[in-house]
């Protein structure tokens, strides 16, 4: 998957899994239906293109006791209900029953796939045949269930524990009961789950040869460090002291999931990558981290040369800050075997110290300040993708207890001093804390925060990231004219290489955690990848032109994004290339790129060069 700049094709073409169908898949014998609602958890993303490890479990039930089912994505479900509500209805006529995982208990905004909504699970429930099955699961369930949402109906359960042995005791023994699953459930639940049909069936997974975007979310362990006073407005440390799966348990199951066609994974379900297999988490407030662990399995997994992107998520700061020298072991590690563009979230929240006390909070600003040392030491040198190794993002919670205007002014004072010293964050998130407990947020003093923390802090950050002129590889393209990816855009008209460089706008972004959204003002066909230079900058994006275009073919809206060139030039180069060709006995119209600019009146500067490919042929 990865590759340098040298030998990186401007654009090739990925076929991608077909259209969504009119409806179920069709079957003689009774099934039960797999729904997944998407999970988007502190610890755990689901949403496509990632397949959570949930819904894989849930599929993995099945897979082991021999149970038939079907699997749909909620996009897929609405898009058969809008299209062929029948065959919706007659699939939970004759079904065995129905399986539903929402947990989506994170805000936030999705471009590729969106997560089951309370309205859409209490249509779905209604829409049940009296008497069939019905298995909710997922943490937005507990939420709403906490919240007073009761829905009543036989042979309904909403489970609060362990989805996939909720649903192992009822195909046992018939009742509804919640229900934990054991350590060797757990490893043979996930292994069956990593070929079940919620990977080889996803929308996302593409083909054998032409792979899709889909990413792998693994659970390497649940829980947290800080279960006995964790953060309040979090539900990691509802799970309890963290249980560790070993690294060859993690290895094997995605040795499984390549051998299904996956090759992009992501090592969720850990609140901090450094407490893997940690020492003293029972024990000490700075449980210890243990390097081996960790090193052992991510370069087990880079072992399998079918790995392509490989990134993890959280850290702990106050983890780091307490345990240099172990954590600068880690450090290397993740710099050697994650893919470039690899971000570590960092959960400070906030930098009051009287919120830090009232919401028992993660880290305070100069455990912080220590970590993103650590991590941009290491990690701010520039990867085969053109990015950054590993960087550090931050986390701000606004409505926190103890909360003031002064507040936001000490969360911009610190991120001055870290900008002071010259590091480097790959992010800043700013969301609104969730649920009931927590205090009204100041909002002019919250909006004043959000915007200059854009304008000062974000912006030269962009621009330090991305600079003008750099390229990066592996832009996968996903929409059309709007950042959010549309059933229509699953169509022909959108993915046919005829649209090349037509009017309209195509954004696109990097396979990874967190990448950077990226538009081109030209249409590109959909579910390719191309390499971008980088021509400018917004809010939170940039806009990009492709490298290597061929100077045959491209379209006047294509010279047009080039910055430099303009329309008026554009439309000189298009129409001298007409030219040339109506004049040309044999051979090409041209003798290089720069030839033809002479013969359109454009002046040629060698900024140009990078857009376009050598002139070697014609067809």
């Amino acid at each position: 998957m990865e590759r340098s700049a040298s030998d990186a094709p401007a654009q090739r073409r990925i076929e991608v899994a077909s259209p969504a169908p009119r409806g179920m898949v069709e079957s003689s014998e009774p099934r039960w239906l797999v729904l997944d609602g998407y999970e988007d958890e502190p610890a755990a993303f689901g949403v496509p293109p990632y397949v959570g490890f949930h819904v894989r479990y849930v599929c993995g039930v099945l897979e082991a006791s021999g149970t038939p089912y079907d699997y749909m994505t909620v996009d897929r479900y609405r898009q058969a209900l809008k299209n062929d509500p029948q065959s919706i209805e007659q699939h939970l006529e004759n079904g065995l029953g129905v399986i539903c995982i929402a947990g989506a208990v994170v805000p936030g905004k999705y471009l590729r796939g969106t997560p089951i909504s309370l309205k859409e699970t209490q249509t779905l429930i209604r829409s049940l045949p009296n008497g069939t099955p019905a298995l909710f699961g997922g943490w937005a369930i507990r939420g709403w269930k906490q919240q007073g949402w009761t829905p009543l109906r036989p042979n309904l359960f909403l489970a609060v524990q362990d989805t996939d042995a909720t649903l192992h005791h009822f195909l046992n023994h018939g009742e509804w009961k919640h229900q934990r699953r054991t350590a060797e459930q757990w490893t043979s639940w996930a292994q069956a789950g990593a070929s079940s049909k919620a990977v080889h069936q996803h929308p996302d997974l593409g083909t054998q040869d032409n792979p899709g975007p889909l990413t792998y979310e693994v659970e390497v362990y649940q829980g947290c460090v800080r279960y006995k006073r964790g953060c309040k407005f979090c539900i990691e440390p509802k799970k309890g002291v963290p249980i560790w799966r070993t690294p060859e348990d993690i290895i094997e199951e995605v040795r499984l999931a390549h051998e299904a066609g996956v090759h992009h994974v992501r090592l969720g379900g850990m609140t901090d990558t450094y407490t893997y297999m940690a020492d003293g988490v029972r024990e000490l407030e700075y449980p210890v981290p243990n390097p081996e662990p960790i090193a052992r399995l991510l370069h087990g997994l880079r072992e399998d040369e079918r790995l392509g992107i490989l990134h993890t998520d959280n850290g702990n700061p106050s983890i780091i800050a307490e345990n240099l020298e172990e954590s600068e072991a880690i450090t290397k590690t993740l710099v050697e075997t994650l893919s470039d563009g690899a971000v570590l979230s960092f959960g400070l929240e906030s930098a009051d110290p009287s919120v830090h006390e009232a919401n028992w909070l993660n880290c305070d600003p100069t455990q912080l300040k220590s970590a993103i040392r650590l991590i941009n030491k290491y990690g701010r040198e520039r990867g085969e993708r053109g990015l950054p190794k590993l960087l550090p993002g931050l986390n701000f919670i606004a409505g926190l207890n103890g909360e003031t205007e002064q507040t936001y002014a000490m969360n911009m004072d610190l991120l001055r001093e870290i900008r002071k010293e010259g590091l480097l964050l790959r992010r800043i998130n700013i969301r609104q804390v969730e649920g009931e407990g927590f205090q009204e947020i100041p909002s002019e003093a919250f909006t004043g925060f959000k915007t200059t923390c854009r304008d000062e802090i974000d912006k030269p950050l962009l621009k330090e990231l991305f600079p003008l002129g750099h390229v990066i590889h592996d832009v996968h393209w996903e929409s059309h004219d709007g950042r959010t990816r549309l059933p229509v855009h699953e169509t022909e008209l959108h993915r046919a290489p005829e649209i090349h460089g037509k009017a309209g706008i195509t954004f696109g972004r990097q396979i990874g955690a967190y990448p950077i959204l990226v538009g081109a003002e030209y249409k590109i066909p959909l579910e390719t990848q191309s390499s971008v230079v980088i021509t400018g900058h917004g809010a939170r994006s940039i806009t990009g032109v492709e490298i290597g275009m061929d100077p045959l073919k491209v379209s006047e809206k294509q010279l047009e994004a080039i910055p430099g060139i303009g329309k008026k030039s554009a439309w000189n180069l298009v129409a001298a290339r007409a030219k040339a060709f109506r004049k040309r006995k044999e051979g090409l119209p041209f003798d290089d790129t720069p030839s033809w600019f002479k013969q359109a009146n454009v002046p040629w500067d060698n900024g140009f060069a990078p857009f376009f490919d050598s002139l070697t042929h014609i067809e």
